[in-house]
């Protein structure tokens, strides 16, 4: 049960001088929450129980340190939300500036679809090359279930990892891109601990467990990150992509041999302690 672990945990998280703040979206069946410190927090997809407790970027500049939000190290963002299924937060530094954008796609009510468009756009501002390290982290519970979560998790590639529930007929497939340098996909607590409550120092992500392999087995809770080891130059910019999306499978029986399926049809912490 995560209430116990995550409630010990959260004794030790940092504290945050500014104040965050939530952002809902909302299109045809589905609804996301975006805190601007934490990602999204929420995921309603034809009503509860909620589909995520955490997805959410961190970053680190050299070889050295803990890695952070974009809220912890370049403060509060402005905000842009030109529809109610669209939001764009940019958070400027002295020596960087990333515009996230978020897009919630719905499907028809009743169907179980829905799809989520994020991105990160970073800019160096420095005058000087960085030593940048991206991190995408993700924990999804798939209609969470706080006594009895099974979920398995398969990566089919470095930028693809597919999460089957092992007792509903539902899939959330991440695709993200360009090409990671690294993943990992673990137990919910061993994550939490890299990166929300940054416990480790500098991360990287050991490429466990090798592709194709389902974990955890047998099905329980669990997250996964994707890792972009790079230079970023002086006044460059780079964009990094992810997309989420939520469908149904067509048996629970059948559902961890379900390699093949990665093109699925598809179009805050406050709620809940894990």
């Amino acid at each position: 049960m995560k209430t116990p672990i995550i409630s010990l945990l959260l004794l030790t998280l940092p504290l945050v001088s500014a104040q965050a703040a939530s952002f809902d979206l909302t299109d045809n069946n589905s609804e996301i929450r975006v805190d601007d410190r934490n990602g999204i927090t929420i995921w309603y997809v034809d009503g509860s129980p909620d589909n995520v407790f955490l997805s959410n970027y961190y970053y680190r500049i050299g070889p050295t340190g803990n890695e952070s939000p974009f809220f912890d190290g370049l403060g509060t963002p402005t905000v842009t939300q030109p529809t109610g299924n669209q939001l764009e937060l940019t958070y400027t530094g002295t020596e960087l500036q990333a515009v996230v954008n978020y897009e919630l796609l719905g499907g028809d009510l009743g169907s179980s679809r829905s799809f989520i468009d994020k991105s990160v756009t970073l800019t160096n501002l420095s005058g000087q090359n960085l030593d940048f390290h991206l991190f995408d982290y993700s924990d999804f519970d798939i209609k969470f279930d706080q006594a009895n979560q099974k979920d398995q998790a398969i990566a089919l590639d470095f930028g693809t990892i597919i999460l089957n529930s092992a007792t509903k007929p539902l899939s959330i497939l991440t695709q993200v891109s360009p090409t990671p340098s690294h993943y990992e996909i673990a137990d919910f607590v061993t994550l939490y601990n890299k990166f929300f409550n940054d416990l480790d120092g500098p991360t990287t992500l050991p490429d466990n467990p090798p592709l194709n392999v389902p974990f955890p087995i047998p099905p329980s809770d669990n997250a996964f990150a994707f890792q972009w080891d790079f230079n970023l130059n002086a006044g460059e910019s780079v964009t990094f992509n992810s997309q989420f999306n939520y469908a149904p499978v067509p048996e629970p029986s059948g559902l961890f041999s379900l390699i093949g399926l990665g093109i699925l049809g598809g179009i805050s912490l406050t709620r809940r302690v894990k």
